[in-house]
């Protein structure tokens, strides 16, 4: 009888003993559960860097891109015309003003890098760029016959930067007229790394200009609609002004009056900035 009763507390013994065998997975599938968390993060830098450059872009010799805004004729740059890009038409063209090579903010050096854009440029800098890349691509067979490189209207401008209908016909009478729509979207001031703009708003991390693309890209593709630099475009300010239209804000903006999309700036066609770049638009269909 005790044999029989030794040998049921055994078999009791060994039941008691299995019976955390089922934990045991449970235990050791916690560190696969929360190596299996991050997975997700991990394919999301690839989605964005899949946005930086719309699968549609046309990329010229100096690997600028393009792609086209609805509501316009022409193809933008996704990037304002970075230091790179200067550089090559400079290195190409003797007599360029030297200027852009080193830009100075108040008497210090205001560090430019190849990717970040150019500035100390004038409209006709500018121009000057355009005309000599549309000339080399059309020899070297990159764009087609027909097509060239300018810079943006004042009312392309608008489309690409998300503006509805203005009123005016003129960008004088266009300025400002447009309110509380910024490149952000609406209201101010900008939320967190919406782009690069003035230290004292604490919206990004840089002292004066960006690397092109640093920021997210607006519906169409297009990087730097608002901050970084302001850019030159086609039209004169008004029918009788000399002046030249300069559109967007620059790294050093802080008001809501100044961010406006709608805001209009003006400059004379030989004034040079250090808050002022530029950027191209392709005329001419899709494509090269």
């Amino acid at each position: 009888m005790k044999q029989i009763l030794l040998m049921i507390a055994l078999v009791a013994l060994v039941g008691c003993g299995k019976k955390t065998t089922p934990a045991e997975p449970v235990t050791n599938a916690e560190p696969k559960v929360a190596a299996e968390k991050p997975e997700p993060a991990k394919t999301e830098p690839k989605a964005a860097a899949k946005k930086l450059i719309p699968p549609k872009a046309f990329t010229n010799t100096l690997g600028m891109k393009f792609v086209p805004v609805p509501g316009t004729d022409v193809q933008f740059s996704i990037w304002e015309t970075r230091v790179k890009d200067y550089a090559a038409y400079a290195a190409a063209n003797a007599g360029v003003d030297g200027n852009w090579k080193k830009p100075e903010f108040f008497d210090e050096d205001y560090k430019q890098e190849e990717t970040h854009p150019v500035v100390m440029v004038s409209w006709k800098d500018a121009n000057a760029f355009c005309a000599w890349l549309t000339k080399k691509e059309l020899a070297e067979g990159k764009i087609k016959a027909g097509k060239k490189y300018r810079l943006p209207t004042d009312a392309e401008w608008s489309t690409a930067v998300g503006l509805g209908k203005e009123k005016g016909t003129t960008p004088k009478a266009k300025d400002m007229g447009v309110k509380d729509v910024y490149p952000w979207g609406k209201g101010y001031p900008p939320p967190k790394e919406a782009g690069n703009y003035s230290k004292s708003l604490k919206v990004d991390k840089f002292d004066n200009t960006s690397p092109a693309g640093s920021f997210a890209s607006n519906q169409f593709g297009l990087h730097d609609m608002g901050g970084n630099v302001r850019e030159w475009c086609e039209d004169k300010y008004s029918p009788t002004s000399t002046y030249r239209v300069l559109r967007g804000a620059s790294w050093s903006f802080v008001s809501p009056g100044i961010l406006l999309s709608s805001l209009r700036g003006d400059g004379t066609p030989d004034r040079r900035s250090i808050y002022v770049g530029f950027r191209c638009v392709l005329v001419g269909g899709s494509g090269g």
